[in-house]
C-alpha cells in the first residue's frame, strides 16, 4: 500500500501534504490491528499523510478506538447533521462529538450541510470544518478549476 500512495505522489507531482486519507469507522471494525498498523505506517515520518476518520459515529467501535487510531480530522457522518436539524433542533450529540475531538485535538468537519441555518449553528457549536449541498452540489472534474474562478469571482463583489 505505502508504494502505491508513494508512486500516485511521484506521478501527480503531489506531496502528503496535498492528500488527506480517509478511513472509514466501520473498516476500523473489520480488522483494527490492521487498520492501526497502517494508518501509523501511512501517517509516520517515512510517509508523512494525514489521516481522517470518516462516518465517524455510525458504526459499531467504541470511544476506545479513537486513543488508539491516529487521525488528524474527525468527520461527522451526515445522519448526525440532518437528525440534528428535524423539527426537534437538538443539537447536543453534535456537541459531544466536538467535545471529544477537542480533547482529542483535531477538528471536525460535518457532512451534509445544506442549509445556512446548519452552517452557521455548526459555526457557533464550534465545528471546524462543513461540507455539503449548501455550498455546491459535485461538481465534474473538467469544470471544476471553472467552477472555482466562478466562485471566487462571486465572493469578491
Amino acid at each position: 500500500l505505502k508504494s502505491i500512495f508513494q508512486e500516485i505522489l511521484k506521478d501527480n507531482q503531489l506531496t502528503c501534504d496535498d492528500i488527506l486519507l480517509e478511513i472509514t469507522e466501520s473498516a476500523y471494525t473489520g480488522d483494527s490491528e490492521q487498520v492501526i498498523f497502517m494508518a501509523r505506517e501511512l501517517r509516520g515520518v517515512e510517509m508523512g499523510f494525514r489521516i481522517e476518520m470518516d462516518d465517524f459515529g455510525t458504526g459499531y467501535s467504541s470511544l476506545g478506538m479513537l486513543t488508539q487510531l491516529p487521525i488528524d480530522v474527525l468527520k461527522l457522518d451526515m445522519s448526525f447533521v440532518r437528525s440534528a436539524f428535524n423539527e426537534k433542533r437538538d443539537v447536543r450529540i453534535i456537541e459531544l462529538i466536538i467535545d471529544i475531538a477537542d480533547y482529542l485535538k483535531v477538528p471536525v468537519v460535518a457532512e451534509g450541510v445544506e442549509t445556512e441555518e446548519q452552517y452557521l449553528a455548526l459555526k457557533e457549536l464550534g465545528c471546524a470544518f462543513v461540507q455539503g449541498y449548501y455550498f455546491s452540489k459535485p461538481v465534474p472534474p473538467e469544470i471544476f478549476d471553472q467552477f472555482l474562478i466562478e466562485r471566487i469571482k462571486s465572493t469578491k463583489v
